[in-house]
């Protein structure tokens, strides 16, 4: 797992932000899910004997209200990825599994007392009650890269049902099979694309707003000027920042940007590596530029900085600052 998964599911731990992150992204915001409620849930789901390992959660968490409980999970990814439909899909049955099974276990332990556990032979085949209901599990795969996800958003985007190729006619009945599909929608919220942040009780509004701006100058330098959130963030939010911004700077170096009231101002932290960005742009392009015509015209260094109009010591700081960066 990269350090970027490793930042947001740490942040995500928090069950204030956890339950902000349900309540904006399945309900626009309704404060359906209570952080009062929630308890750590996280753990391996065993496969058969004989199997080498199991699987892990990134995030699980248990929603008990009064008698109700559901499972609410998260999935970090950094990477877009080929087969997330059926990884989420693989998940929600294993804790489905993991459940029926508890249930099993029960209604065995309670047959072995001598209690009458089942009314038909199909309960007694299956171990379990007719009556006997599970617990919901709702996955949200939050995708937190700085390139467009390309993969699928369903299990239905992994299937080939015929569809035509290059050179080759559509296979008969190819949208009567497709339709027919039992699909396996993934619930997919990028954070790299905008999203309407406004719900958001935490945090979560400042991080989820100005990640789609990493790869738009203009747009963050605006976000910057115009919301003073950044200019004052609790240590976990800016810490997380920097990850997923690749301020590299910041963690290490925190008491470097600590306000007076204790906590960081990351539009500091922003800008200085915008302007390291620049700087190792300018030192790039002037260490190439120098080091090409002393390989194409076989001279030495000082020949070449002259001819490219640079002195040696300019080629020695460019060298520096593209290190150091």
């Amino acid at each position: 797992m990269g350090v970027e998964n490793e930042a947001m599911l740490s942040y995500l731990e928090d069950n204030y932000r956890f339950a902000d992150l349900f309540n904006q992204l399945y309900f626009g915001g309704g404060q359906v899910v209570n952080p009062e409620e929630l308890a750590e849930a996280s753990e391996v789901y065993h496969g058969k004997p004989g199997e080498k390992s199991g699987r892990t959660r990134d995030v699980k968490k248990r929603l008990k209200s009064g008698r109700e409980l559901k499972i609410l999970a998260v999935e970090s990814q950094s990477e877009a990825s080929g087969i997330m439909p059926w990884r989420v899909m693989d998940y929600d049955c294993r804790e489905y599994g993991r459940q029926i099974q508890q249930a099993q276990r029960a209604n065995e332990a309670r047959e072995r007392t001598g209690e009458k556990v089942y009314e038909s032979a199909g309960e007694r085949l299956d171990k379990v009650r007719k009556e006997e209901r599970f617990a919901p599990v709702y996955t949200l795969c939050l995708y937190h890269g700085t390139e467009p996800w390309d993969g699928p958003r369903s299990l239905k985007d992994m299937m080939d049902f015929g569809e035509s190729r290059p050179g080759q006619p559509e296979s008969s009945g190819t949208r009567e099979w497709e339709e027919c599909f039992a699909d396996y929608p993934l619930h997919l919220v990028c954070v790299n694309e905008s999203l309407d942040c406004s719900g958001f009780r935490t945090s979560l509004r400042d991080l989820f707003t100005i990640l789609p701006c990493r790869r738009d100058k203009k747009r963050l330098m605006e976000l910057l000027s115009g919301d003073p959130a950044y200019q004052s963030m609790d240590k976990e939010t800016a810490q997380t920042l920097g990850v997923l911004m690749g301020i590299n700077k910041f963690n290490g170096n925190e008491e470097t940007y600590k306000t007076e009231g204790g906590n960081y101002n990351m539009c500091q932290a922003i800008r200085e590596l915008m302007e390291d960005s620049r700087l190792e742009g300018e030192a790039r392009e002037r260490i190439e530029i120098i080091e090409n015509i002393m390989k194409l015209s076989r001279c030495s260094l000082k020949e070449a900085c002259k001819a490219a109009g640079k002195t040696l010591e300019e080629y020695r700081q460019a060298k520096k600052i593209y290190t150091k960066i």
